[in-house]
């Protein structure tokens, strides 16, 4: 499976071996925590339990966090 992930600025494919590729998946594999980014698909912030499909497009955006 091929997701399409920006980060950052920048665009990158991640092909995974799996038939079922969560968010939760591609942020380990980013070695991202969901305490520190949100991820969008569509302008939808998505749960990690989300499952995406072949081709999509995501965004992950850094979560900014101030006193």
């Amino acid at each position: 499976m091929k997701i399409y992930v920006t980060y950052r600025g920048k665009e990158m494919e991640l092909f995974v071996n799996q038939e079922k590729v969560r968010i939760s998946d591609v942020l380990k594999i980013l070695n991202l925590s969901r305490e520190y980014v949100f991820v969008v698909r569509d302008n939808e912030v998505l749960d990690p339990k989300d499952e995406l499909k072949d081709g999509e497009k995501i965004r992950v955006i850094n979560a900014i966090s101030g006193g």
